[in-house]
């Protein structure tokens, strides 16, 4: 009897039934992997390679350095990941696209003003595209009904930004809003002037996560895979404790699988999102008094099978063992 399945032949089914087709069409997987910290590795690295290949936005996460219990840090350390200048110059090139202008040989990576490039192809002035384009992008992006207010809000004046004569200034204008994503200044107060008056924080964190997905996917991207290495969860403080190390105390392993929980109970709302839980053999202790899924019932009744096969791993299954 085996109860694990090879890492390559899993990792292939991964990218054959989600990432090729299932998440590139906008639908979204959960999955757990459990395996030692060479197969984690392995894991990482592999799909940061194949979302490379398939235009995939990879964000990795890991409860050492991450607050893993916390919703909002788990968005801020994704918002730290991601180049939202690039993603806005993408949505304004695609939309200049979509309405007829000449685009042919401009590209959203290369610097320089996109305004000017695309001004020079058609044969207008940048007063001209700007004056024509400013009412398509706040219909399309300040009036996306799918994104939360203030996170339409601020993509909104980065896609702004990037449509202004002086784009391409020392000081990036965007600056103040990247702050407020990432987590670098929790005040709103800067923000007002851009029409954001809202905190990230516990309760709202959930709705930035599913706005950056729609995002990620409206600026052309096939979609986001995150990769959460929670195996740091389950390992106890030694004693004494050393100093500048995060450990988890059984509160807050209860709340990052409450996280988790409502990660998969949200599924629907996280579109062309790949998840994939990283852990160790720790994490499925049953045992209601230790560190693993048996201290939150909640969660292990989501992801543990309650029929397996003696022979054969299902490897579309929730919960996968990696060898």
């Amino acid at each position: 009897m085996t109860d694990t399945i090879d890492l390559n032949e899993w990792l292939k089914v991964i990218d054959d039934e989600y990432l090729s087709t299932f998440v590139r069409d906008g639908g979204s997987a959960i999955k757990f992997a459990i395996g030692d910290n060479d197969k984690r590795c392995k894991l990482s690295e592999t799909l940061k390679s194949r979302c490379e290949a398939l235009e995939y936005i990879y964000v990795d996460l890991d409860a050492v350095s991450s607050r893993a219990h916390m919703l909002q840090d788990i968005f801020f350390d994704m918002a730290r990941q991601i180049d939202w200048q690039l993603l806005a110059r993408r949505i304004v090139l695609d939309l200049l696209r979509d309405h007829h202008y000449k685009v042919q040989g401009i590209y959203a990576h290369e610097p320089g003003s996109l305004i000017e490039a695309v001004a020079e192809a058609n044969g207008l002035t940048p007063k001209d595209v700007i004056s024509e384009f400013r009412p398509i992008l706040a219909n399309r992006v300040h009036r996306n009904s799918v994104l939360v207010k203030p996170f339409r809000s601020a993509m909104f004046h980065l896609c702004t930004f990037e449509c202004s004569e002086n784009s391409t200034a020392d000081r990036y204008p965007g600056e103040p809003i990247l702050d407020w994503l990432t987590g670098r200044e929790g005040k709103v107060g800067g923000l007002k002037v851009f029409g954001i008056h809202t905190r990230i924080d516990k309760t709202t964190a959930r709705y930035f996560i599913e706005s950056t997905c729609h995002w990620v996917r409206q600026a052309g991207h096939a979609g986001t895979v995150v990769l959460i290495d929670n195996s740091h969860v389950t390992v106890p403080p030694p004693k004494p404790r050393p100093p500048n190390v995060r450990y988890y105390t059984k509160p807050m392993i209860m709340e990052h699988y409450e996280v988790l929980r409502e990660f998969i109970d949200n599924e629907d709302g996280l579109p062309g999102v790949l998840l994939v839980v990283a852990s160790s053999n720790e994490f499925l202790d049953s045992d209601p008094s230790g560190r693993g899924l048996g201290i939150y019932e909640a969660l292990q009744t989501r992801i543990m099978d309650d029929v397996r096969d003696r022979n054969v791993v299902n490897p579309l299954s929730a919960l996968i063992r990696i060898s």
